[in-house]
């Protein structure tokens, strides 16, 4: 791979960000901090941001009872800070209020019009104002409510534009046919190409009634719609910039609600103007907490700030993405956190390092022991493997694996007496060890980079080894 793309969703400003936002950004920043390592930060451009054309976005600004204006500007940075403050290492930040995504969306607006795909006419539905989309009876619970905002839609009838979108099957399905890995896992792919196969209703891409949002060039009495306007962030922060030349290896990492955006409506959006479709959509799945939906009637909204204050990002980071694999459903048990901590981090990870350390300091006078056989290059394939599948579980199930494995060869041989016995046999040992924990460090550039520099530093970069510390402190 020459390069490669990495984006987040742009999430909704009309409140802070929770573990659910930290959960996905975390695992993009992990997939961007492992393609640095692997093919060079200058083949590698990481993008995240915010959604700020939202009726939500309105309603907030109303009741925190200040201008649209001031609201967006402070909700932007606490977003942006949110993510700098648990170790978030984008190279982009893009909110859709900026010029640069305005001149861009009004531009492919105009583009798709002028390619006959977008035209006048009445919407008359459902809209769910939650999920600020158009829905379907089909849509729809047994009770008649949407199934992720337990409300029943609100009926609208307005002047719309609309977008061709029916006009885009056949061209969706072979993209699916050519490419099998557009959308991953799998799961999500079948249920996508179901949807593609039910037929495609044209779309409407435009509000009349919308109170904040970008004006359509062809008639700036009505406003871009906020998903037609939003999807376009991911091409409007590259282009015009020496960046333009990453989105033929675009990923989306996204949350699978909005599958159906990212991997339908967009892809017809980019093929109407001629520009190829991202290289990758990866839908990823819901996570409760102890076993409960994210709710503030319950109290489980947990900011990731707060976690990362009272754990230690690489805790939280590592905590968060273990629990089970990404792609997957699953549950965070904030119970769990500070065993979690205890003994993969304090007993395991820095105990390993600090013991090893110990013992080469007291028995070989902190000299770095010879490796003739590394396994180094064969742990950084293995690892590597599950990373470029975005297995990023299995990838930290991987690392504590090596960790494990160090754990037992010292313990197995009992280093301490053998050097006593058998000084040769001894250094060997040693050798192994030290290697290991070099492969330690290579990955922990990835899953644990508040703490790499230190273990990079113990480890030493030369002939000699540098000072045993106690790196996490049990909790």
């Amino acid at each position: 791979m020459e390069k490669i793309y990495l984006t987040t969703p742009i999430y909704y400003v009309n409140d802070v960000p929770h573990i659910g936002h930290a959960y996905c950004t975390l695992a993009t920043d992990v997939l961007a901090r492992f393609w640095r390592k692997n093919i060079g930060a200058e083949n590698v451009r990481f993008l995240t941001g915010t959604d700020e054309h939202s009726i939500k976005t309105v309603q907030a600004a109303e009741k925190a009872g200040k201008s649209v204006e001031v609201y967006l500007e402070e909700m932007a940075n606490n977003w942006r800070t949110t993510w700098e403050n648990i170790g978030v290492s984008f190279d982009d930040f893009i909110r859709t209020s900026e010029d640069r995504h305005k001149k861009v969306v009004q531009e492919i607006f105009q583009k798709i019009y002028d390619n006959g795909d977008i035209y006048e006419g009445v919407y008359k539905g459902l809209y769910c104002s939650g999920c600020e989309a158009f829905l379907k009876t089909t849509d729809l619970n047994e009770k008649g409510e949407c199934p992720h905002h337990k409300k029943p839609p609100e009926k609208l009838e307005e002047k719309n534009y609309f977008f061709r979108l029916s006009k885009y099957t056949k061209p969706l399905l072979e993209l699916f046919r050519k490419n099998p890995q557009f959308l991953e896992p799998e799961s999500r792919r079948k249920e996508i190409l179901s949807f593609i196969n039910s037929g495609l209703d044209d779309v409407s891409v435009s509000r009349e009634t919308a109170e904040i949002g970008i004006p359509l060039p062809i008639d700036p009495s009505q406003k871009v719609y906020v998903w037609f306007d939003a999807l376009i962030n991911y091409f409007s922060a590259i282009k015009n910039t020496p960046h333009e030349l990453f989105w033929p290896y675009a990923n989306h990492i996204i949350g699978k609600d909005i599958t159906r955006f990212h991997a339908v409506i967009w892809p017809a959006m980019l093929m109407s103007v001629g520009i190829e479709p991202p290289q990758q959509v990866f839908g990823h799945g819901f996570f409760t907490i102890d076993g409960e939906k994210m709710s503030k009637s319950l109290g489980n909204v947990v900011s990731p700030v707060e976690l990362a204050q009272q754990f230690g990002k690489d805790t939280v980071r590592l905590g968060l993405l273990s629990s089970f694999e990404f792609g997957s459903d699953g549950d965070f048990s904030l119970s769990d956190i500070t065993q979690f901590h205890n003994d993969k981090l304090a007993n395991g990870i820095g105990n390993i390092f600090y013991r090893v350390l110990v013992l080469c300091h007291k028995f070989l006078g902190g000299a770095k022991p010879i490796v003739l056989q590394s396994k180094r290059n064969e742990h950084w394939k293995n690892f590597s493997a599950l990373m470029q599948e975005k297995k990023i579980k299995s990838a930290i199930d991987y690392f504590f694996q090596v960790m494990d494995q160090t754990n037992e060869l010292m313990n197995k041989t009992e280093v301490w007496k053998l050097v006593k016995t058998d000084p040769e046999a001894a250094k060997k040992i040693f050798a192994e060890l030290v290697d290991a924990l070099e492969t330690l460090v290579d990955i922990s550039q990835v899953l644990l980079p508040e703490s790499a520099p230190t273990l990079r530093k113990m480890i030493g970069e030369g002939s000699e080894l540098g000072e045993p510390k106690i790196l996490f402190e049990r909790i």
